[in-house]
């Protein structure tokens, strides 16, 4: 990835009638940052960090008086930070932590305070008006989950699920405001922020998330962030049920090459899971429930492991007692294949037909052996 460095230096005694010029177009045209935070040394600085498109920017500031300014013109928005040091030989690692999130946008934004940029005010920013807008309607939600998940800690199983229930519930709350705030909010940076997400969970539609997303203006859509969301619904839509599952090989445990097209005629459960996923091993006996019930009867399983170990990921097999197919590359997140299905948690799953068409996804506990029990009936 390409990084470019501005270094800029405003000093007052400097600027020039031409100068001067250049700053009140750039206030129209683009964006100015004008921070003042009241305790600095002259000797201090700030350095604000932020991407456009494929490269990184990164510019700095002396500070004079306790103020700094930073000026540019933005592609599209973008999540920036700011970081100060105080004076020459405040240490660099605590430096960098007194810094201020925000997101930027070609207006004038002020950040004020007395002493530490993280304890900053904004003002000039409808984007960043928008994003605590949104995040006070959400904290409250998002505090309840931590709070419950803290409350976890030495509880048996059953408690465990039941308490899950209930996160889930205040998880579709969050969800149920972002999707308000984007509806009300098309043409805004931070809706499309959330969009990312809120509306792409692991089992989302993509037709009608694309539906949503055309609301966005064009040039929304084209930033990085709209690229992604682009991207998703793309490969959402080639795993959709009802479409013929894309074809693959990997290496098995025992160093073979495996094509799933090699299976063509049976039903397939493709199962993405990791030795170091929880959840997956938890799911384990409900698989091996309906593998074992169902093998005779023209089905298989292919599970795609997310391991970057070997070891590890042989290990779980044997311990788990998965007695079917098992192919990786050992590129965890990477996986190609979890790559190719737009996989991003785990566990997941497709099951096939014989066609090689989605017939269902992510069926868990006993939705599994239901559904294979209304295709290869009650064995």
């Amino acid at each position: 990835m390409k990084r470019i460095f501005y270094i800029t230096v405003f000093s007052l005694l400097a600027l020039n009638s031409c100068k001067n010029k250049e700053t009140a177009e750039e206030k129209e045209e683009g964006f100015v940052i004008h921070g003042e935070i009241g305790q600095l040394e002259d000797s201090s600085m700030a350095v604000l960090s932020y991407k456009q498109n494929d490269s990184t920017v990164t510019d700095s500031a002396k500070v004079e008086n306790g103020e700094f300014r930073f000026g540019g013109k933005l592609i599209h928005p973008a999540e920036a930070v700011i970081s100060l040091r105080h004076g020459e030989t405040f240490p660099e690692q605590q430096w960098q932590s007194d810094s201020y999130h925000l997101i930027i946008e070609n207006s004038e934004i002020e950040l004020t305070a007395n002493d530490s940029i993280k304890k900053a005010k904004l003002k000039g920013s409808v984007l960043n008006d928008q994003s605590a807008e949104i995040e006070k309607m959400t904290r409250p939600l998002t505090d309840e989950i931590i709070a419950l998940y803290a409350r976890m800690k030495g509880r048996s199983e059953e408690d465990k699920w039941s308490t899950y229930d209930t996160i889930q519930v205040y998880v579709d709350s969050i969800k149920a405001v972002a999707h308000k705030f984007i509806v009300e909010h098309p043409d805004s940076y931070v809706a499309l922020q959330r969009f990312l997400r809120h509306e792409m969970p692991k089992n989302f539609d993509p037709e009608k998330a694309e539906d949503l997303f055309k609301k966005f203006p064009e040039d929304l859509r084209n930033t990085p962030t709209g690229k992604q969301i682009a991207d998703k619904i793309a490969i959402a839509k080639k795993s959709m049920i009802g479409k013929e599952a894309m074809d693959f090989t990997q290496t098995t445990l025992e160093g073979e090459e495996f094509r799933l097209s090699s299976l063509k005629g049976k039903y397939v459960l493709i199962d993405f899971w990791a030795a170091w996923c929880k959840p997956c091993r938890a799911e384990n006996p409900n698989v091996v429930k309906a593998y074992n019930r169902y093998k005779d009867e023209n089905f298989e399983i292919v599970g795609v492991s997310l391991d970057a170990s070997k070891e590890q990921w042989k290990g779980a097999v044997e311990k788990d007692g998965l007695p079917w197919i098992h192919v990786s590359d050992l590129k965890y997140w990477q996986n190609e294949v979890a790559q190719q299905y737009g996989i991003k948690s785990v566990p997941a799953n497709l099951l096939i037909d014989p066609d090689g068409i989605i017939i269902a996804k992510n069926l868990r506990g006993e939705a599994l052996t239901k559904r294979l029990s209304e295709i290869l009936g009650n064995v």
